[in-house]
């Protein structure tokens, strides 16, 4: 490198900085970005005081059921609508990402997941900021790429709360307050209160003047005012903090299609300050690897049989307890993959280019990514043999789906000595993969499935029943199934009572936003249950 980088402005970060100043600014003051409004961004920040409304009462003290489902599908919708509007194409990976979002939205209103929690509420948000600043095209590099850690904390903290207030801004406008729309709204929500003073008087004299199913109708509704009466008080605090709620995201999404306050980190200040970290000799870095490797050759040599007998079915003298076992592999794993994938990401950002091929660097960066490799697979055939005795759960599960990803990790670093690529977007959209398809096929319902069937196979010799509980209704299918079929009454007692407790668990969210197909049809089966048990 030259050590030349331009700005936006073309200047040069090696040349003297200009002391000019324009006329009527003071000298290092910083004019504020301008935030010209439209009727589409007025229409699109009243929107989204009925999103902020939603989140409030259906996503921001369950992140369970339908209410999560129908809240996101609407987000997605009103975004996708608005950047329409304004004439923004989307790109394409912000399709992939749309798509992400929408299909983990849905899983909400078809499975519980009580095992991916709180790990799916947390990729449904992160990915739903996510989405709008790739779909706009307010990446640092245009796309998904190694700057994603940059890219986030740009879309969740500094482009909403650098227009914050950007929606105070479009409805407090004279040119809106004056104009038909605002005229409109005002006469149309003055109509609506009308119509429901009035609906509030004439709909107890339908019900008595007609029995059939009119009066059900309006009965359902009436019992619905009723029900918003004596929820006022949540509604008004739900209203308050739909509030600011309603301005980050407006904030979020109107700066981004306005691209104000999207140019906090520029690529070339970044650029600069990667090369400026470059200070280690290769030699260093050459020395550090080797040794490394070297210790680690060492210690895999001479602990072999503790590290390979779980390939072989067996435990390793001095290892008495299965689980002990294979919790000892898999913290050991994390601790030297964590350490492992530090030591080369520092490597690489601060070691001085070489010129030309590099090829010694490039086969420590393959020799000690192999190495994690040994150990992933090492720790798996732990794991492995753990479930084969105790059975399966989530918390084996996901360290397994844990130790593929890693396993991806060291693949890609091994590929990028070859190819030219950005791993982070390939490890983005395997995560993404991962995540989606897990939300989708209801794992805590895999894990009791597996568990009943090895068990009523003879190959498990018991059946935890605290897994069913962590699993929650996902578990009944398998309880119903293993009630039927085993002779031991202790369990059975212990089945009956988890059968219940999910009936009673499923009727509580009867009619909430709670609710899901699953509990539904949690409803139908224990409600059969029921009957032919008594």
């Amino acid at each position: 490198m030259n050590g030349h980088f331009s700005s936006d402005s073309g200047a040069s970060f090696t040349d003297t900085p200009s002391q000019t100043a324009v006329v009527g600014v003071p000298l290092g003051h910083k004019s504020k970005e301008p935030f010209e409004t439209d009727r589409k961004d007025r229409i699109f920040a009243l929107f989204t005081f009925v999103l902020g409304f939603l989140f409030v009462r259906w996503v921001m003290f369950s992140w369970q059921g339908w209410g999560v489902t129908v809240f996101t599908i609407g987000y997605c919708f009103a975004i996708t609508m608005y950047l329409m509007k304004k004439g923004i194409p989307m790109t394409r990976s912000g399709f992939f990402w749309l798509a992400a979002v929408v299909l983990t939205g849905i899983s909400y209103s078809l499975y519980a997941n009580n095992g991916l929690e709180p790990w799916r509420s947390l990729f449904l948000f992160c990915t739903a900021v996510y989405f709008v600043i790739c779909a706009t095209g307010r990446l640092i590099l245009n796309n998904t790429s190694n700057l994603l850690l940059l890219d986030g904390i740009n879309g969740l903290f500094v482009i909403p709360f650098k227009n914050f207030g950007c929606q105070y801004k479009s409805l407090s406008s004279p040119q809106y307050i004056k104009r038909s729309l605002g005229r409109q709204i005002l006469s149309i929500t003055f109509g609506i209160l009308l119509a429901l003073l009035i609906a509030g008087m004439v709909l107890p004299l339908l019900m008595r003047a007609d029995s059939g199913g009119f009066s059900k109708i309006a009965n359902v509704i009436y019992e619905y005012y009723r029900w918003v009466q004596n929820q006022f008080r949540d509604i008004i605090l739900q209203v308050i903090l739909a509030v600011p709620i309603a301005a980050y995201l407006f904030g979020l999404v109107a700066g981004c299609v306005h691209n104000r306050g999207c140019r906090t980190f520029k690529r070339e200040d970044i650029q600069y300050a990667a090369e400026s970290l470059r200070v280690l000799a290769l030699s260093t870095v050459y020395t550090v690897l080797g040794l490394i490797c070297c210790l680690y050759l060492v210690f895999i040599g001479s602990q072999l049989p503790y590290f390979f007998s779980a390939f072989a079915g067996q435990r390793p003298e001095g290892w008495q307890i299965y689980s002990e076992y294979a919790r000892s592999g898999f913290f050991e794993l994390c601790q030297i993959a964590a350490i492992n994938l530090f030591l080369l990401t520092m490597a690489n950002l601060l070691c001085k280019k070489p010129q030309g091929e590099n090829y010694a660097f490039k086969i420590l960066n393959c020799l000690l990514s192999l190495l994690t490799l040994l150990l992933i697979a090492t720790a798996f055939s732990k794991m492995a043999l753990y479930i084969g005795a105790y059975g399966l759960s989530m918390r084996r599960l996901l360290p397994c789906l844990f130790m593929v990803f890693l396993a991806v990790v060291c693949g890609g670093v091994i590929a990028l000595q070859k190819w030219q690529f950005s791993i982070i977007r390939v490890l983005a959209f395997v995560g993404t993969l991962m995540m989606c398809t897990l939300c989708l096929l209801n794992p805590d319902a895999f894990v009791a499935r597996y568990n009943a069937d090895r068990y009523l196979s003879g190959t498990l010799d018991s059946f935890d029943v605290q897994i069913l509980y962590r699993s929650g209704p996902a578990g009944v299918d398998p309880a119903l199934r293993v009630y039927a079929q085993t002779g031991d009454e202790e369990l059975k007692a212990q089945l009956k009572t988890y059968i219940y407790d999910q009936q009673q668990e499923s009727a509580k969210s009867l009619g909430r936003s709670r609710d899901s197909m699953q509990n539904m049809l949690v409803r139908q089966k224990t409600a059969e249950f029921a009957v032919h048990s008594d």
